[in-house]
């Protein structure tokens, strides 16, 4: 009988990623010494292999090589974004760019699929007045200079809307779930998809809501299914029925353009807000700044404010939970500077009331 050998596919699959990415990396050194005619030095090729390892370092495949040669020019442009963003970081630059996964995408096309809110419609239903008024942080008090709802419990793992424009949904669920985790003590994922599905008073999906309307449908609904009951596909369906475990009574809108409002109510629970997002597509880490914005800010997504602080270099900021998957940003948050309505961030807010 002819001998024979048997072979473990997995240590072969494996070993063949390891070496194609150590073939780039080592390309990529090579690359990154040839003359350059770009933003930080890279060349067409140094830049084109720079563009391969960005590939296998996101798993991302292209129709064919016409798509990928559209799609190396707009990386190209990207990435000399970032990269004279970063080179023109100074003592007062507390921010960074990245070529995340999102590097391909122009801004348009980002937007377009991943934001969706929309203005504040006319003859909104919210209840009277704003509970939170008469609530004054002080200087003195530690536990109000540093508000953290993820440390409290009451917020849920990130989660990622993808190419659906319904950020609105994401902002206002997370709100719920935050005041349902501090009225019961118990914290539950709750279905955004049947918002997205169900909720079509004035809302149109995937392509565009208003928060403030997906709060009247959770009141008048009686409340929202887990995730679990109810899960997320990221494309709008027909309403299903399905039993609510958590409920609100309403919902209220903080004063507009009021950042100490803000402040009051985020340290009672999670706040929905609006923002212009234009220019967090390629958001590293760090305090992005006011002078970072639109001005004036085009309100076009959604988030939700769970918290708020000061960071190392004495930048006071926000802590809001985006909805762009984990890898983007820090763990899937942004900082925000606090104290110059950056981005509009307290031009549109509303919290749920239990």
């Amino acid at each position: 009988m002819a001998p024979y050998i048997v072979v473990n596919k997995t240590v072969i699959a494996f070993t063949a990623v390891a070496l194609t990415i150590l073939a780039v990396k080592t390309m990529m050194a090579e690359a990154r010494d040839l003359s350059s005619t770009s933003t930080g030095g890279y060349g067409e090729e140094a830049m084109k292999v720079r563009h391969q390892q960005w590939m296998a370092e996101h798993g991302r495949t292209y129709r064919d090589e016409a798509e990928k040669a559209h799609r190396f020019q707009v990386f190209k442009a990207n990435a000399d974004f970032v990269d004279a963003s970063n080179a023109a970081g100074d003592d007062k630059k507390s921010y960074r760019m990245e070529l995340n996964e999102f590097a391909d995408m122009t801004n348009d096309e980002f937007m377009a699929m991943y934001t969706g809110l929309r203005p504040v419609p006319a003859g909104a239903k919210k209840m009277a007045g704003f509970k939170y008024g008469n609530v004054t942080l002080s200087d003195a008090d530690d536990n109000q200079q540093t508000v953290d709802w993820r440390q409290k419990g009451a917020v849920t793992g990130i989660k990622n809307q993808g190419q659906c424009g319904c950020c609105w949904a994401f902002a206002a669920v997370a709100a719920v779930e935050g005041i349902h985790q501090i009225t019961t003590g118990n914290l539950v994922s709750l279905s955004e998809q049947q918002v997205l599905d169900c909720d079509t008073e004035g809302n149109n999906g995937c392509n565009g809501g208003y928060i403030d309307n997906a709060f009247q449908y959770i009141a008048g609904n009686g409340g929202l299914a887990t995730e679990d009951a109810y899960p997320y596909t990221a494309a709008q369906a027909m309403c299903q029925s399905v039993q609510p475990v958590a409920a609100i009574s309403g919902y209220q809108d903080v004063p507009s353009g009021d950042e100490a409002a803000l402040a009051a109510a985020v340290a009672n629970q999670p706040v929905s807000v609006a923002i212009d997002a234009h220019n967090f597509q390629l958001y590293g880490g760090g305090v992005m700044t006011a002078a970072s914005c639109s001005t004036p800010p085009n309100l076009n997504h959604a988030v939700t404010a769970v918290g708020y602080g000061t960071a190392e270099d004495g930048t006071p900021y926000w802590l809001l939970k985006n909805q762009w998957g984990q890898n983007w940003g820090e763990g899937g948050y942004l900082r925000l500077e606090r104290g110059a309505n950056a981005c509009g961030v307290a031009q549109q807010a509303s919290y749920p009331v239990a």
